[in-house]
């Protein structure tokens, strides 16, 4: 079972782009790893010993040689190994949640793991999904967006058809902005306060952060 004082856990994923150096830069000593996966594959790259492999091991070879607790799931199932690996953190008590090595490739997994951070936060957690370049994350109500002055940060609607937004501390403000889907009117804007907020009235959206400065 997780600790009585949670820890983050963190998940790593099969991208082919996973930048070993940066999840190896990522990890802290106290975080709960799971590998989805061929994530396994990036974790061993990375100089990264998960505490668990979890998944049908369709896109690396099996774990029975690898001295470390592994689930094996079927190859046909409803969930994939990234929703798996969220449910199984869940029942050991984690609620914060760090996802890596799930940007880039494939363009259907990455829906998928960026459906992860919707997820998670239907479920009352909070997540990340982070790579060299950029963080996302989720949301339904207030985000501030602390120390990313000078920074790009696109926010789009996502698993629905519109979000009506206020955003404050934006070089593009705005208020009770109902954006719709087809139309990413959110998209490349800049944080120009240490404290940017979002601000979601209804529906929900990502917010995508670019690491660089743009000022």
């Amino acid at each position: 079972m997780a600790e009585e004082i949670k820890r983050r856990c963190v998940i790593i994923c099969a991208s082919p782009y996973s930048q070993p150096d940066f999840i190896r830069e990522s990890i802290d000593v106290n975080d709960y790893v799971i590998c989805a996966d061929g994530g396994f594959d990036t974790a061993l790259k990375a100089g990264v010993k998960p505490d668990i492999v979890i998944g049908d091991f369709d896109s690396k070879k099996k774990e029975s040689d690898v001295n470390i607790k592994s689930i094996v799931l079927p190859v046909e199932k409803d969930d994939t190994d990234g929703i798996y690996c969220v449910r199984y953190a869940m029942s050991e008590g984690f609620e914060e949640f760090l996802i890596l090595g799930a940007t880039g490739g494939r363009a259907d997994h990455m829906y998928a793991n960026l459906s992860l951070l919707k997820f998670i936060y239907k479920k009352n957690g909070y997540g990340i999904l982070e790579d060299k370049f950029t963080y996302i994350v989720y949301t339904e109500e207030k985000l501030i967006i602390s120390s990313e002055k000078g920074k790009t940060v696109s926010v789009l609607p996502f698993g629905c058809e519109s979000a009506e937004i206020t955003l404050k501390g934006f070089k593009y403000k705005a208020d009770r902005l109902v954006m719709d889907s087809v139309f990413p009117i959110g998209i490349s804007n800049v944080a120009v306060s240490d404290d940017a907020e979002v601000c979601v009235h209804s529906g929900g959206v990502i917010v995508i952060v670019n690491k660089s400065i743009n000022l």
